[in-house]
């Protein structure tokens, strides 16, 4: 006699047909909720990628000049936006116009010098360099300053010859780069206004999403605020520095203009690699050329011991003051700084040196003493 069939378990049965465990459900959300944070992220530094280096000034001077912000603010009976549109055009016209206007005007003064040597030496053009008779103040100079670097004149007015072919193939290059600058520095501005008006909330906004705690987000933004405030400082208190002892050198050796040339020191102070050089080092070859020996001399000596000696020692020495960094480290910040990120790597590269400090103290504070602890 055949066993009856056992009836079917109706749960067993029903299984495979079961909607996913709230586990599955949460795995997969958290998968796809991270592909499209990824995705979003990347398309935003996408968005904002070419406008880097202005949106980052203005996080940086944001950041500077959120407590000036907030005391024009309480004077102003917390009319935020106008005490925003104040500071911004504070900064436009106290720092970004004088900036272009000396640029426009060592131009304008540049062309004015070599119209000076022109008429000085008799050289209207560079196949006047060639063999041949010249002036005699003229052949003199030249004579004398190739004797001192050992060069032949044809090999000197075949440099020249290249320089102002790149030169003249560069001009369009330059005029776009000045266009781009401007309008950089339009977006550096409008980025300035908003994020003094919303730094509150942003920050606000930052310890909320931030997967920190709420004190290790302060620190590290305390952090920032610290490092961009000593380096924006730092960097404008060398270059005074550096143009008045340029002045001072200047005048010393009776350089025509030395107010003038300091100035421009002091503005080339902020050029990566070859700096406050590009206006005393013309300067003394142009005095040794003249047959000013010993002042050629003096201001070499002069600008080798107090302004380069200066801009190595005394800026390291202002951001040590203000920063938790051993003065070797921000040195090298500094130097390193400007060798992979430029004029910017001045902020830049103490930033990375002092976020990665505090990133070790928070560490060895929260995270380890919990390890210890388990």
């Amino acid at each position: 006699m055949e066993e009856p069939l056992a009836p079917l378990n109706p749960e067993r049965s029903a299984e495979p047909l079961q909607a996913p465990s709230a586990r599955a459900q949460s795995r997969s959300a958290r998968i796809t909720f991270g592909v499209l944070v990824f995705v979003a992220t990347a398309l935003l530094l996408l968005v904002i990628w070419p406008f880097r280096a202005p949106l980052f000034l203005a996080v940086v001077l944001s950041a500077v000049f959120q407590r000036p912000f907030e005391r024009t603010s309480a004077l102003l009976r917390g009319r935020r936006k106008v005490a925003s549109a104040v500071l911004t055009l504070a900064v436009f016209f106290a720092i970004v116009l004088p900036f272009a206007s000396i640029a426009a005007f060592a131009v304008r003064e540049s062309l004015v010098g070599l119209d000076y040597l022109r008429s000085e030496l008799g050289v209207t053009k560079v196949s006047d360099l060639k063999s041949g008779p010249l002036p005699p103040r003229a052949e003199d100079a030249i004579n004398r300053t190739l004797a001192v670097v050992h060069l032949k004149r044809e090999q000197v007015q075949d440099g020249i010859a290249r320089v102002s072919e790149d030169l003249r193939a560069a001009a369009p290059e330059v005029l776009a780069s000045s266009g781009r600058a401007a309008f950089h520095t339009m977006v550096m501005i409008i980025a300035l206004y908003f994020l003094l008006l919303e730094g509150r909330r942003l920050i606000e906004w930052l310890g909320a999403v931030s997967p920190l705690q709420a004190r290790q987000t302060r620190e590290l933004l305390t952090e920032f605020r610290k490092v961009s405030n000593a380096s924006v400082v730092g960097s404008v208190a060398s270059a005074l520095g550096q143009g008045v002892l340029a002045a001072i050198g200047f005048a010393i050796t009776r350089v025509p203009h030395a107010l003038f040339f300091g100035l421009l020191t002091a503005i080339a102070s902020f050029i990566p690699v070859v700096g406050t050089a590009i206006v005393w080092v013309p300067a003394v070859l142009l005095l040794g050329a003249t047959g000013h020996m010993t002042s050629a001399v003096v201001l070499g000596a002069w600008c080798l011991v107090f302004v380069i000696g200066g801009e190595h020692i005394g800026k390291p020495l202002l951001l040590r003051g203000q920063v938790e960094m051993h003065t070797g480290l921000v040195f090298l910040s500094l130097l390193g700084g400007l060798e992979v990120f430029g004029l910017l790597g001045i902020i830049i590269g103490p930033l990375v040196i002092s976020f990665f400090l505090a990133l070790m103290r928070m560490y060895q504070r929260d995270f380890q003493r919990m390890v210890e602890v388990h």
